[in-house]
């Protein structure tokens, strides 16, 4: 496997070096989520796409289409650990991102042009006015952190649980949660985009501006404790910022909780009476491996129980919306992210549970709308963990 050093001296060298590796044998397809029956797809067929690119300089927009279908859930790289060479899968499909998008000014898909833009601009990826990332805290008597106000926790919200009526939801919650246990926490009046996505969609500049603005904005505000509800955010805070969370603790709020109840600080105490199933998001699950946390968490709301689907833990199928396809629209010769959403409801339709539980804004947001275009209102409900234990305070 190169590493961010190797990788960042000579994108395209280093790209034609970890794709000659290649042993051909297809089985990372088998696990994807955005293939079909045409090895022409999946991690296969875009690195294979890739690696002829490289050696005929032909990069063209049906190439950078494949690219871009990658969901980043990273099934793939697993499967190449177990049976193969081990390649760095993801990360190599996300390298040929950036190389498109910097090198060769192919990328990224056009609808994320004005994305990233907006990102830049206004902090956020739908363009939203800054001034109006905190409004759905209006009235919960939530502090703002700062140089003169300390918190012992900072949570960190993130665009989707700002800004998103879906999203706001579990930031209303899981702050309704914090105020019951009596933790000295707040927000950032100023919080801007984590840059997760941007890095995804290859844009590595735009992420570097961003986390160094929200390095500076944690330090300002001596921050040393962070917990968010966004998994995008976590694993970017965690394992990809300048100091990969060394200058201060980084947690997902399933693992905070489960720490607040262990510690006698969060006591739950009305019944829920609903069977659950959890589906475990991508970054907080595959690639962070938080798989207990959710789980121990769930089941200490008294009168849940908890079933199991259909690939979970490191063999949970994505939600179809990671790797910045939030923001695009793909070839119909391309799986849709909406089918993708729509496989994992059928999924957990089959287990006869009423509720689908899960602890991402994305997920929530993509799965609420799975459901709906399925017309299973009716069958099943689509909530955050979060939700749950507010019923249950």
């Amino acid at each position: 496997m190169m590493n961010e050093e190797q990788f960042e001296e000579d994108l395209e060298k280093s790209l034609n070096e970890a794709l000659i590796s290649c042993e051909k044998c297809h089985f990372c397809n088998t696990v994807c989520p955005v293939v079909d029956t045409r090895v022409t797809q999946g991690p296969f067929g875009i690195s294979r796409a890739i690696y002829y690119g490289l050696q005929w300089n032909e990069f063209t927009a049906s190439l950078r289409d494949l690219v871009y279908s990658c969901t980043t859930c990273g099934k793939c790289d697993l499967m190449c650990k177990k049976v193969s060479r081990a390649l760095p899968l993801t990360e190599i499909i996300e390298k040929a991102r950036e190389f498109l998008l910097v090198e060769k000014m192919v990328g990224p898909m056009p609808d994320q042009v004005g994305v990233l833009k907006n990102m830049h601009v206004r902090g956020n990826p739908w363009g939203n006015p800054p001034h109006e990332r905190t409004q759905w805290a209006e009235g919960l008597d939530i502090a703002f952190a700062s140089k003169d106000n300390k918190v012992d926790v900072l949570y960190f919200v993130g665009c989707a649980s700002s800004y998103d009526a879906q999203g706001q939801k579990i930031a209303k919650n899981l702050s309704r949660i914090l105020k019951q246990t009596g933790i000295n926490f707040g927000i950032l009046e100023n919080e801007t985009c984590s840059g997760h996505e941007a890095r995804r969609m290859g844009e590595t500049g735009l992420f570097a501006y961003l986390s160094e603005a929200n390095m500076k904005m944690f330090e300002e505000a001596s921050i040393n404790h962070i917990v968010t509800g966004d998994p995008h955010s976590f694993y970017s805070f965690s394992q990809e910022y300048p100091d990969k969370g060394n200058g201060f603790k980084v947690q997902h709020y399933t693992q905070f909780l489960n720490e607040l109840i262990d510690d006698g600080k969060l006591e739950l105490s009305s019944q829920v009476s609903k069977t659950v199933m959890y589906h475990d998001p991508c970054y907080l699950g595959r690639h962070s491996e938080v798989f207990e946390e959710p789980r121990k968490l769930i089941q200490s709301i008294p009168g849940v129980t908890l079933v199991e689907m259909e690939n979970v833990r490191e063999d949970s199928d994505c939600c179809g919306m990671g790797g910045g396809r939030m923001w695009m629209e793909l070839p119909s010769s391309l799986l849709s992210s909406q089918a993708i959403s729509e496989r994992r409801i059928y999924q957990a339709l089959d287990t006869g549970a009423e509720v689908l539980l899960t602890a991402c804004p994305f997920c929530n947001i993509t799965l609420n709308d799975a459901v709906k275009s399925l017309e299973k209102e009716g069958s099943l409900a689509v909530m955050d963990i979060t939700e749950l234990i507010a019923m249950s305070l």
